[in-house]
């Protein structure tokens, strides 16, 4: 039986699905971080920074479909979540925040990260209410029925949220509680009259584009949306964050800045697009919008697209259930369209041995099956999306914030919560930004592959300072660093690896990508290229 708050606290998170409790310890956060270390099915994290810690949930949480958790202590931790749980609240990812603050008798008589009397103190509700869909202050232990209510509710919604916990309230004796109100169950509309019009335009020889986003690719929605094309003879598209719904010979491409010509032409050939969770943020549709605006478009989701020109747009908070259904009222399946086959773009040539489609196909012909990629920022992200092959990989990217070393945490996190193997692809900027959790991984045994691609620059920067200010000196070229010198040096007990050119990336790939523990391949790449 829980016999303080921190206890009930931590059994709520294992009652939400949570196993993996990530966080960085202190003063004010210690209680929980006691309450879960002798539950027996909750694992504490102790990452090296808040941010990433907060990202880790993040990573768990989008690779999962379930909710992911985080602890912070208040004053700079609290803050170094922050960012976090911004890119979770833009890209909807259901992340809770465990924020532990200063004992109530000290609040506003200037104690140690007082974070909640303003304007004395930083506002921390106020933070928080720009980055999340609820908080709650648990300023007496019963009231955490409550604030948990109120949590959930947003967390259910795809919304990260947070719980504010003075830590006298944690320590204080468990109460009886009442079980949390029921949440009202996921919705999904009747599908048979969208069925009935596709089932028409397509028997009048019309075409159909399906264009699956994030949230397909978070209820794993590859097979059944799949099923749907195959039923409507359509051909599909993806948005970055929904890559891994692509299927092999089906899938046209990647829509949007970073993606394909062949997908744009898919979706320009179509006479109807029906968008499966997918928000058609600018990134998502770059180039697309004079198309959208002379097409008809029915958008199926929890959230509305963020463009106006969509002809319909079906509130949908089971996505999975009304897919199947839809596949289940189309009528007999028209003849099959011809294979997709995707087209890409050319990058400039590059003087050093190896390019960045040679690095990207060379690390996607030795992914493990089953595993997950996480792709960071920059043009080491963008390179990722448009190069990788589309195949039996889990794939996450974060391009709410787009903040560099996001995809270090979230794939630590994945690796950590899944247990499944895990490769994160990051430049250089990423690595000195949030590298160091390659201590986290080597403390935890994670399986996960760290790929470094050294350009010795802030490359998408580069590219910038090159198209929009060519008469300026480049700030974002550095001198040379030996990072896999380095991490080999930190961390002996880790398996480092460095190429240059393709033999060693292929010889470096067949045993990085394959080992049971940590590991880190650094690849020689050229700043100009992408």
């Amino acid at each position: 039986m829980p016999t303080t708050v921190a206890d009930l606290i931590v059994e709520q998170l294992r009652q939400l699905g949570i196993s993996t409790l990530f966080g960085v310890h202190g003063a004010n956060a210690e209680n929980i971080f006691d309450a879960a270390l002798r539950h027996p099915d909750i694992t504490p994290v102790i990452a090296k920074h808040e941010f990433a810690a907060g990202a880790m949930a993040d990573g768990a949480a989008r690779i999962s479909g379930g909710i992911g958790a985080v602890l912070t202590t208040s004053g700079g931790g609290a803050l170094n979540v922050v960012p976090a749980l911004a890119e979770a609240y833009d890209s909807r990812v259901p992340v809770l925040a465990l924020i532990g603050t200063a004992p109530r008798p000290t609040v506003g008589r200037g104690g140690f990260q007082d974070m909640l009397t303003p304007p004395d103190t930083i506002d921390l509700t106020a933070v928080l209410a720009g980055v999340t869909g609820a908080y709650a202050v648990v300023d007496d232990p019963d009231s955490l029925a409550a604030a948990f209510t109120v949590v959930v509710t947003a967390l259910h919604r795809g919304l990260p949220a947070a719980l504010v916990i003075p830590k006298d309230v944690q320590a204080a004796p468990a109460r009886p509680a009442a079980p949390p109100r029921p949440l009202p169950p996921d919705s999904s509309p009747e599908s048979n009259s969208l069925a009935a019009r596709l089932t028409e335009l397509v028997a009048d020889g019309g075409h159909v584009c399906i264009w699956a986003g994030e949230e397909a690719s978070w209820l794993r929605l590859r097979e059944p949306i799949d099923a749907l094309a195959t039923s409507l003879g359509a051909t599909v598209v993806v948005s970055p964050g929904g890559r891994d719904v692509g299927a092999t010979g089906r899938c046209a491409g990647v829509t949007g800045v970073m993606g394909h010509p062949s997908a744009h032409k898919a979706l320009s050939e179509a006479d109807l697009w029906l968008v499966l969770g997918c928000r058609m943020s600018l990134t998502d549709r770059a180039g697309l919008d004079d198309l959208a605006a002379a097409t008809p478009i029915v958008h199926v989701g929890a959230w509305r697209p963020r463009i106006s020109a969509v002809t319909e747009h079906i509130p949908c908070t089971d996505l999975s259930a009304f897919v199947e259904s839809l596949t289940g009222h189309i009528g007999a399946a028209p003849a099959a369209p011809p294979a997709a086959v995707i087209d890409y773009l050319r990058t400039p040539d590059t003087d050093l041995p190896l390019d960045m489609r040679t690095v990207i196909d060379t690390i996607g012909t030795h992914l493990p099956t089953g595993c997950a990629v996480f792709a960071d920022a920059g043009n080491t992200g963008a390179a990722s999306i448009h190069y990788l092959p589309f195949g039996d990989f889990r794939f996450g990217v974060a391009l709410g914030m787009g903040g560099m070393g996001h995809a270090i945490g979230a794939g630590l996190g994945c690796a950590l919560d899944s247990g499944k193997p895990t490769v994160v692809i990051a430049g250089d900027g990423s690595f000195f930004m949030h590298g160091m959790e390659l201590h986290t991984a080597v403390e935890y045994g994670a399986p996960l592959t760290l790929v470094v691609l050294n350009n010795n620059a802030h490359a998408m920067c580069v590219t910038r300072e090159h198209l929009y200010f060519p008469d300026a000196p480049s700030l974002n070229r550095f001198a040379p660093t030996d990072i896999a010198a380095g991490v080999a040096a930190m961390f002996p007990g880790l398996s480092v690896f460095h190429a240059a050119d393709a033999a060693e990336l292929a010889t470096a790939c067949a045993d990085a990508l394959t080992t049971a523990g940590p590991a880190c391949l650094v690849v020689d790449v050229d700043p100009d290229e992408v």
